[in-house]
């Protein structure tokens, strides 16, 4: 167990990340030319790689000062157990979720430039800094307080996951990134590590993505 000055510290620290992401989300919608960059599909991209840029460093510094969120292994067995589950949870989706216009609007918006970058965010960029915020951070904060209450941390983090992507409009969306994220938090602790959860949400992003990219580049 950490000492109180240290937890107090590493606290503070995760919710520091977590005010950086969002103060990078709300500062861009202040820019001059935000309006054109919502129109023409390049909102996304700027955003994840401003995140990218200002969370990964800061948790390099964080993890060779306290050490406790870890890279980990990646495990070929966990990494093929947890993609079985994560090919079952996709497949379930298609009983119950809704198509949401944000993601069809956003492959469709510009030349065909802007879909592959747009790609290249969601399936690279994001899953490595939303890993290190929510499973990383936002976990492993709740965790220095509550360490037996791993489910408990594991649903608070994974609601805040959720809620947190405003531009779904359905609440079948909702559930849909609540179960994922739970399994990225169950990734999370049963490999000890960030690896696994990164690889996962790639995977996902990857599936999602993939055939409306192939769709924009052919049609």
């Amino acid at each position: 167990m950490n000492a109180s000055p240290d937890k107090a510290l590493q606290t503070l620290l995760c919710a520091w990340a977590l005010f950086v992401w969002y103060a990078i989300t709300l500062v861009v919608t202040w820019l001059p030319h935000f309006p054109k960059l919502a129109g023409n599909g390049m909102l996304m991209p700027v955003i994840c790689t401003l995140e990218f840029i200002a969370l990964v460093p800061f948790y390099r510094w964080y993890n060779r000062r306290f050490g406790d969120i870890p890279l980990g292994p990646l495990i070929l067995r966990q990494a093929g157990l947890f993609s079985l589950l994560l090919l079952l949870l996709i497949a379930s989706q298609s009983l119950y979720m809704q198509p949401e216009n944000w993601i069809i609007d956003r492959f469709s918006a510009g030349d065909n430039v802007t879909p592959i970058l747009f790609f290249l965010s969601v399936v690279v960029l994001a899953p490595i800094y939303e890993e290190i915020l929510f499973r990383g951070f936002m976990l492993q904060g709740c965790l220095l307080w509550a360490p037996r209450q791993r489910v408990i941390c594991s649903l608070l983090t994974s609601v805040v996951f959720a809620a947190v992507h405003t531009q779904y409009v359905h609440l079948q969306t909702f559930i849909a990134l609540l179960l994922l994220s739970l399994l990225l938090c169950a990734a999370r602790i049963v490999s000890g590590g960030l690896k696994l959860p990164v690889f996962l949400h790639m995977l996902n992003n990857l599936i999602a993505a993939a055939p409306m990219l192939w769709y924009v580049l052919t049609r």
